[in-house]
């Protein structure tokens, strides 16, 4: 559905005012920013890639929901899952880079804002659990060749070596890396498309091994998001940077497979 499309077909939406296409969307969805009336909306639009990568566009919906009134995400004002439209509210600011998310300050905002994710809101009732090993055979399969398949296998073990079932499970974004932090009045967090369920300490793996944190940094975060610097935790949390590491390799491999249509991998790709 375009743009042009989705305005005809939602009367609410008729009157609405292009401002500006925005970037982003990873090649499997475009937005737009628009104002209407006084307020000013993203309207996000998906491809037909989104079914291929297999993101799940209702448990998107309803973590979003669920974390409405916490100041943590933005506002939903139209959710269609079969159809691939969102359309939320717009959050003023600027999304960090892995630069400025290095500043002391930003880390430990960081760390109490996902804390606050884990700690107030309940996960969404019905909603399976994430299952890193699962999503890392998935994409292995897409991807094929022996390379992705041990990315997989070693991934995995990573991911049970953490233990995660020792931990409480929660609602994680298990995307928090710079470009989806937005630094405005608050710090906000966006693009939650990989929302579900699961271990808290993974979003700070995402945080600490996306951007390539040292300890002093990851013990800020974690400190903010936990309370304190446990060992236990700063264990698991070395095992799950490595299990993000082997699942953020096998999903830039699917992402160029399925969009770009390219052979099987057979070594390390760019990230």
């Amino acid at each position: 559905m375009s743009l042009t499309e989705f305005l005809a077909a939602y009367p609410d939406f008729r009157n609405a005012q292009l401002v500006c296409r925005l970037a982003g969307g990873g090649g499997w969805n475009q937005s737009w920013l628009v104002a209407r009336g006084g307020e000013r909306l993203v309207i996000r639009l998906d491809t037909s890639a989104v079914a291929r990568l297999g993101l799940d566009r209702a448990a998107e919906s309803a973590a979003l929901r669920a974390i409405h009134g916490h100041e943590i995400g933005p506002e939903v004002v139209l959710a269609d899952a079969k159809q691939g439209i969102l359309v939320s509210r717009w959050l003023a600011g600027r999304a960090c880079s892995p630069v400025t998310l290095r500043n002391p300050y930003l880390l430990r905002a960081l760390g109490l804002l996902v804390g606050r994710l884990h700690e107030r809101v309940e996960p969404p009732p019905g909603q399976p659990e994430l299952d890193i090993g699962l999503a890392m055979a998935r994409y292995a399969e897409t991807v094929g060749g022996v390379f992705a398949r041990r990315l997989a296998r070693a991934g995995t073990r990573a991911w049970h070596a953490s233990r995660p079932g020792e931990r409480r499970v929660v609602l994680c974004h298990n995307d928090p890396v710079a470009q989806n932090v937005l630094q405005g009045p608050t710090l906000r967090l966006i693009d939650w498309e990989f929302a579900a369920p699961g271990d808290p300490l993974f979003d700070l793996a995402v945080v600490i091994g996306h951007h390539g944190l040292n300890e002093r940094q990851a013990d800020i975060v974690l400190a903010a998001a936990t309370g304190g610097v446990r060992a236990a935790d700063r264990r698991a949390l070395e095992r799950l940077v490595e299990a993000y590491g082997c699942l953020r390799e096998l999903w830039d491999c699917t992402v160029r497979r399925l969009l770009e249509g390219r052979s099987p991998v057979s070594g390390p790709a760019k990230v």
